[in-house]
């Protein structure tokens, strides 16, 4: 009789919403575990982690195979006046053609996951997809590797990155007339003559041959820019303003990059501006990540999984242009 008056008075309290957690039984009648009051959901959560960007903004190229242990180019510079002649003559001024050659090495990285069989057993019972969660973290940690070497590479290796390339010409930002150099303590006309000066440095130096379409921004001064108007009488953002199609400024892609955070001269935040396309820049991955057979080992399974990469290569750095302290 007084188990069942228990269960009769525990139904109540849940039907008023009173969970077990704040409801306890005497020592020695524990009716039911507070599992049975849990509602578990169906569908599966994994934390969240910050989105890789790097085959989005930089050109990707796969076509060095994966038996490559180097990645060679030749640069050609031409060289050469022609002038004014007599006739006849034999006094021909030379034309020539110059190669450099630069090479970059390639590497292998891995990674690894594992599960038992008991491991199986226990997510086949509970439908959970083991095997699938190791895998994509596998990815995960491969795609990371990749997204760090192609940014900002490897100096222990020698592999170049494409945010701390010591060739890409970069240049302090000029104090405001608040004499602070960063931009939200800039007024949009600041801003904006900041932007004019990377665009420019670009063109100035490769003598029009190339023009700056993607600006890559810290996350705090990319939502700046997009939430600021640009100017008090006006309904366009700074962002909007910036690549509005035919202006002068020839950028067609803003976005967002964590890792220019810090990422400047004594760690400051840095904007990047560059002509994005295949010649001026590459990523090189000879080899997509590969997951080779299942390996037993006693009662285990070890799945290695493998990539080959050789970081970013800058063809034409001058193509780029990066500002610091903004």
């Amino acid at each position: 009789m007084k188990t069942r008056f228990v269960m009769d008075g525990m139904d109540k309290l849940r039907e008023l919403g009173v969970t077990s957690r704040e409801v306890r039984a005497d020592a020695g009648e524990s009716l039911f575990f507070e599992r049975e009051l849990e509602s578990v959901e169906a569908a599966l959560y994994e934390v969240e982690y910050q989105d890789l960007k790097y085959r989005e903004l930089i050109p990707v190229s796969t076509k060095d195979g994966a038996g490559a242990q180097t990645i060679t180019y030749y640069m050609y510079d031409k060289s050469g006046i022609a002038k004014i002649i007599a006739n006849p003559t034999d006094d021909l001024p030379r034309a020539d053609v110059f190669a450099k050659r630069f090479t970059a090495n390639v590497y292998s990285i891995g990674a690894s996951f594992a599960y038992t069989t008991q491991d199986l057993r226990s997510a086949q019972m509970s439908s959970v997809p083991l095997d699938t969660l190791k895998a994509s973290a596998a990815q995960r940690s491969i795609r990371e590797r990749e997204n760090t070497l192609a940014l900002t590479g490897d100096s222990n290796y020698n592999i170049p990155g494409f945010l701390n390339n010591v060739n890409i010409p970069t240049v302090q930002a000029p104090a405001g007339a608040s004499t602070s150099r960063t931009w939200i303590l800039k007024t949009p006309d600041e801003i904006l003559a900041d932007v004019r000066t990377m665009v420019s440095g670009i063109m100035v130096a490769t003598k029009g041959i190339h023009k700056g379409d993607t600006l890559l921004l810290p996350i705090t001064q990319y939502n700046w820019i997009a939430q600021t108007p640009r100017s008090a009488n006006s309904d366009t953002t700074i962002l909007e303003f910036i690549t509005k199609p035919g202006n002068s400024y020839g950028i067609k892609k803003v976005d967002w990059l964590n890792e220019l955070t810090g990422a400047g001269t004594t760690g400051t935040d840095l904007a990047m501006l560059y002509e994005r396309n295949n010649r001026v820049l590459e990523a090189r991955i000879p080899m997509e990540m590969q997951s080779l057979p299942p390996q037993a080992r006693n009662i285990e399974f070890v799945i290695p999984v493998e990539a080959r990469n050789a970081g970013t290569v800058v063809r034409y750095p001058l193509a780029c242009r990066s500002m610091y302290n903004i």
